[in-house]
């Protein structure tokens, strides 16, 4: 595509570890300059707008020396972040891992409670009393601790997957 001023191109997509770094590639010698920013979201399963609107946190990896960027990404989150500051700024590597290893973290606690909760039925514990204790630590925290078949969706089994082949190369 044809630019015809300066811009900056935002990666929303949970995309492999260096994919900033091959856009900026394939955008250096385009006639204006292109800011390429990694923004992964971080949207729950039916509740996206209520997540865009009211984000924990904002993940925007952007170049160190790159203020052009950093300015547009903060006035665009401006309106999300009147209260308090939830942009956590880093560099686009670290963005674009921060949205695998979350989204491995989330992963690995419900298929570590799978195994608690077989190991809960050997023993004669009951997985949700375990669970409850476990979940009343602020440091652990109840999300995410419900065992059962298994998890799915959309993000979760890719990321792990991609996490994994990162680690391997």
């Amino acid at each position: 595509a044809n630019i015809t001023k300066e811009v900056v191109l935002v990666l929303k997509s949970t995309v492999p570890v260096g994919t900033n770094k091959r856009v900026r590639n394939i955008v250096k010698h385009a006639a204006h300059e292109v800011h390429v920013v990694s923004n992964p979201e971080f949207l729950k399963e039916g509740d996206a707008v209520s997540d865009f609107m009211r984000p924990d946190r904002i993940v925007v990896g952007v170049a160190d020396d790159d203020n052009h960027a950093r300015s547009i990404m903060h006035r665009v989150y401006h309106p999300v972040c009147l209260n308090t500051e939830k942009i956590v700024w880093m560099n686009p590597e670290s963005a674009e891992m921060t949205k695998y290893v979350a989204n491995t973290m989330l992963a690995m606690r419900i298929s570590f409670m799978n195994e608690v909760a077989g190991l809960c039925e050997r023993v004669g514990a009951d997985v949700h009393s375990v669970r409850h204790g476990v979940g009343s630590d602020e440091r652990i925290g109840s999300k995410f601790l419900y065992s059962g078949p298994g998890y799915g969706g959309s993000c979760f089994p890719k990321d792990v997957s991609a996490l994994v082949h990162t680690g391997r190369e």
